[in-house]
């Protein structure tokens, strides 16, 4: 809007991304598939009510990656309660489990990283006091499948993001989307339920001449 030459009225110009850039960041590994070779604990305090750039449906966006290369087990995410304030550290205790968890891995090898995992390394979530309040592998159902809530999804909710209420996937990872009319978007469901109206679909029109995202077709930029 701040781009707008008449403060909205009249949309501001779209603008197209460098394929260079994208080419450059798939070349040099700066974009990640998925693949894991390592143990992971994804800990976070739950800030998704605070103005803060880190939100908490990044470490569901890995997630979703790696189930593409069948690594999710060897992933956990924890979350510890941030409201009203940030009050605790669980670095401490992930460092310890970690610990546990690579030694189980140089003593064990032939088990593979998710078979040897120790008790403490699964999906967790904490009070703000650092209090276990679930663990298991169903606490964060209903994020990533379409299982009844777990216990950690229903303490902690997820917000959204523009590209996701647009109708992209939750794993994110596309620079550059292929397009399509707005009609063909329009008709084939991507805003779910809302029907825009004629001026509606006029202001799309005006604010999108070149077309809207057809996620379908993957990510554009890729080399």
């Amino acid at each position: 809007m701040n781009l707008s030459p008449d403060g909205g009225v009249t949309p501001a110009a779209r603008r197209t991304g460098s394929l260079d850039a994208m080419h450059a960041a798939y070349d040099t590994g700066m974009r990640y598939d998925g693949e894991l070779r390592i143990p992971v604990i994804d800990w976070r305090h739950y800030l998704e009510e605070q103005l803060d750039m880190h939100h908490s449906h990044q470490s569901f966006a890995t997630r979703s990656r790696l189930m593409s290369h069948h690594d999710q087990d060897k992933q956990v995410i924890w979350f510890t309660d941030a409201r009203p304030a940030v009050t605790f550290d669980q670095t401490p205790e992930a460092f310890a489990v970690m610990d546990e968890w690579m030694t189980n891995i140089r003593l064990h090898p032939g088990r593979g990283i998710a078979g040897n995992k120790p008790e403490r390394a699964t999906d967790r979530c904490f009070t703000t006091t650092g209090t276990e309040i679930a663990a298991g592998d169903h606490v964060w159902d209903g994020i990533l499948d379409a299982n009844p809530p777990g216990a950690c999804t229903q303490l902690f909710p997820l917000y959204s993001s523009s590209r996701r209420v647009a109708g992209g996937p939750f794993a994110g990872g596309i620079f550059k989307c292929g397009l399509q009319s707005v009609d063909a978007a329009i008709a084939g469901g991507v805003y779910g339920s809302w029907m825009p109206s004629a001026a509606e679909r006029d202001r799309l029109l005006q604010i999108f001449p070149t077309g809207v995202c057809d996620w379908s077709q993957g990510d554009v930029g890729r080399p």
